[in-house]
């Protein structure tokens, strides 16, 4: 069945005029446009996705719409592929700022869908898969075998902040998965991307990766940093965050799957050293708001 009878049968829609990217359809239709995205999450979500969804709609925030098919399923399979249809409210193609980054996450209390706060369990987690599967890492990836203990080792010194702080954190929001430097407002306004977290999540995420991908030197993050308003749980939690190499676990997670070439990894690794410093600096400019005592590694290779 062609993506124009699809469309047609499953949501009476008639269109040819249809764009393929990045595996996903847009078209426009009766003065609106849309998007049939590739859906690959977990399905066991998919309900949640779409009542967070219609939550959010319902109390008018700005977000894009899931659009249910004529059989009232959330899911098209389609050439062994599942789709999900998101009529898109915001269509714009241009990149976000941090300005939208910031003004997205309206604290909640009154919502508990795909809650992501647990970072101690989900993080031990991934470090206990990891050690799992060493043995097979060190005889099939060795570049990733050669630099995953440094990033563990990252990974438990942000695990040993949340068990010995033990700090209530009721900044709770709607958060993405993740916030890439180079999404548009589509990408942003995504429904399936949505989780709930801590608030911190999208901003420390942002600016993860607008480090490596160049968007932003250390000290233009620690600038913009510097006029951003938090309470001081929430820097405590910001700087535990950006402590989470979930840059190098994207990639690994990836590699692993197939989807990406092992060398894909050297691009993170390269700027080890960099990446520390700005862990110090952002260190320096909690300290100004919180007392948190650093990480000692960090701090003697970096402290003048």
């Amino acid at each position: 069945m062609p993506m124009k009878d699809l469309l047609n049968y499953y949501y009476y829609i008639i269109t040819d005029r249809i764009n393929m990217i990045d595996k996903n359809y847009y078209f426009y239709y009766q003065n609106n446009y849309f998007c049939l995205y590739r859906y690959s999450n977990s399905l066991n979500e998919l309900n949640d996705i779409f009542n967070l969804n219609t939550y959010m709609l319902y109390n008018n925030y700005t977000i894009n719409k899931i659009i249910l098919n004529k059989d009232l399923n959330i899911l098209t399979n389609w050439k062994n592929n599942y789709y999900v249809l998101v009529l898109l409210n915001i269509h714009d193609k241009k990149q976000i700022t941090l300005k939208e980054v910031i003004n997205f996450n309206t604290r909640i209390t009154n919502i508990n869908l795909l809650n992501r706060t647990n970072w101690l369990y989900l993080w031990s987690m991934k470090i206990d898969n990891i050690e799992y599967s060493i043995n097979h890492l060190m005889h099939k990836y060795k570049i990733i075998y050669n630099s995953i203990y440094y990033y563990i080792g990252l990974t438990e010194n942000a695990i040993s902040y949340l068990k010995y702080l033990n700090l209530e954190n009721n900044s709770i929001s709607i958060c993405h998965k993740r916030v890439l430097a180079n999404d548009n407002l589509i990408d942003f306004y995504n429904p399936i991307n949505l989780i709930i977290d801590y608030r911190v999540r999208d901003l420390a995420e942002y600016f993860k990766s607008c480090f490596f991908r160049k968007k932003m030197d250390v000290m233009e993050i620690i600038n913009h940093l510097k006029r951003i308003k938090m309470t001081n749980v929430d820097y405590i939690y910001f700087y535990i965050r950006m402590l989470f190499p979930s840059y190098y676990f994207d990639i690994y997670d990836q590699v692993l799957s197939g989807k990406l070439k092992e060398e894909k990894i050297l691009e993170i690794t390269k700027y080890q050293d960099d990446y520390e410093y700005l862990l110090y600096e952002i260190y320096l400019v909690i300290k100004t708001h919180v007392n948190i005592v650093g990480i000692d590694w960090i701090n003697k290779k970096f402290a003048i």
